[in-house]
């Protein structure tokens, strides 16, 4: 595999064990050593990423979901109390509150 001028090169440290059966798992994939390592990485990655950023539902979880949203419980005093009292604070208002930071 020839580098390009964007690829970065990685340096792992490992025991003389793991590095012996790693190139073993590479030489029967038919891959060098560094290809099996980024290939490996890059699926550790993948997979950690996925785990991370995605969240599975029950089917049972998915339907409460869906009512909730459909069907919302009444808003309460207090939220009602802070949305107006954010309203009031012209944070949507571009002109006047950058009159405020002029004065």
């Amino acid at each position: 595999m020839k580098t390009q001028k964007e690829d970065i090169q990685l340096v792992a440290w490992v025991t003389k064990d793991l590095y012996h059966q790693i190139q073993i798992a590479a030489e029967l994939s038919g891959c060098s050593v560094s290809q099996f390592f980024a290939d490996a990485a890059l699926s550790k990655a993948r997979a950690v990423t996925e785990q991370a950023t995605q969240i599975t539902l029950s089917i049972n979880g998915a339907e409460q979901m869906l009512t909730a949203i459909e069907n919302p419980p009444p808003v309460s005093d207090s939220l009602q109390k802070a949305a107006v009292r954010h309203k009031e604070k012209n944070y949507y208002e571009s002109d006047s509150s950058s009159d405020n930071h002029k004065k």
